[in-house]
């Protein structure tokens, strides 16, 4: 039984239970993944919620009995290739985002600094420097 090896697939520990009552040889429920193997690409398995335990059973099944081909394997690569690359998006973004959250701070007290010391004191300026 191939599937590409268990350490490809998607899921890492987040399985899901299944709904059809799949049992693994453990009696246990089987949990749902997805393998990312270039010959299953995207396809669903069932395998023993203890994996990668020492208490694993072993146990995979496919869910779907048909293998991904031609067209729909070369879209399925697509569309995980465009996921992966939104995620890289939204990562930088999010890091962005936290570097404005930190400008803004830093505004805000300086603005609130300036409001409350005069700009001679705020910006280090001697007053007899300072003509008009």
């Amino acid at each position: 039984m191939e599937f590409g090896g268990r350490g490809s697939y998607e899921g890492k520990g987040k399985g899901k239970a299944n709904e059809t009552n799949v049992l693994c040889h453990c009696a246990l429920p089987a949990k749902n993944a997805k393998a990312w193997t270039d010959k299953n690409p995207g396809r669903r398995f069932y395998e023993c919620e203890r994996w990668k335990t020492s208490l694993d059973c072993g146990f995979f099944q496919w869910i779907d009995e048909g293998e991904p081909f031609g067209w729909q394997k070369n879209e399925i690569w697509q569309k995980k290739k465009t996921i992966m690359e939104l995620k890289k998006i939204i990562s930088k973004l999010q890091v962005d985002l936290g570097k404005n959250a930190y400008l803004e701070e830093d505004i805000k007290k300086r603005v609130s600094e300036a409001l409350i010391c005069p700009p001679s004191v705020y910006f280090g300026i001697s007053p007899s420097v300072v003509t008009v």
